[in-house]
């Protein structure tokens, strides 16, 4: 069990906690699925082919695409040299927007605004995809690093940098966001979200 935190790192509550939280508006699926169901999610099979080859992902991140892409790119983990820049930042395991913008502060580091991009393993080949709305940095040399931490079986991940708007503001948690967040946090890191116990509560 962990508790869900804000912004500043502390336990949040629904309806008081302000931070970037994750919304169904963050996720589009080729497969309609909601964002609290979207299944098995993993790095899309029969790359790069499938990046030219499949209609389905051009009408996700096409130049006409519902999360249209200028830029596509495959990152692996940041260098040991590139970790030591951002040593004893807190990073915050679903939030690459808190993340982002507290590498940004610290490391200078500008920030690139897009989508993480998965295939819906459960289907068939190239059946599904998702885009996540999504925030990395990106050095002077125009390098991309994503320091958000990834689940332990990941070991890349396609990004692409929005050609329209894919800016997130802030907002007070809701149900339906601390869901989404306890959905993810569940399947991705097998680490099961809960909120603080209000006072009242404790004492029924």
């Amino acid at each position: 069990m962990s508790l869900i935190l804000d912004e500043a790192g502390n336990p949040a509550t629904i309806g008081t906690s302000i931070s970037y939280w994750l919304s169904s508006s963050d996720f589009v699926s080729t497969s309609g699925c909601q964002a609290t169901a979207l299944g098995n999610l993993g790095f899309p099979r029969e790359w790069p082919e499938v990046y030219s080859s499949s209609k389905v992902l051009k009408s996700l991140i096409g130049k006409k695409g519902r999360c249209a892409g200028k830029r596509v790119g495959v990152l692996v983990e940041p260098l040991e040299e590139e970790k030591a820049a951002v040593k004893g930042l807190a990073l915050d395991r679903l939030s690459s927007f808190l993340n982002a913008e507290r590498v940004q502060k610290h490391a200078g580091l500008d920030i690139v605004q897009g989508w993480a991009i998965y295939e819906h393993v459960d289907l068939g080949l190239s059946e599904g995809f998702v885009a996540q709305r999504y925030w990395w940095n990106m050095t002077a040399e125009g390098k991309w690093i994503d320091f958000s931490p990834w689940p332990a079986s990941q070991t890349q991940l396609i990004l692409a940098e929005a050609a329209g708007d894919a800016s997130k503001s802030k907002s007070t948690l809701t149900q339906e966001e601390f869901d989404i967040a306890k959905s993810l946090s569940k399947q991705r890191f097998g680490v099961e979200l809960q909120l603080l116990e209000k006072e009242k509560d404790k004492e029924k």
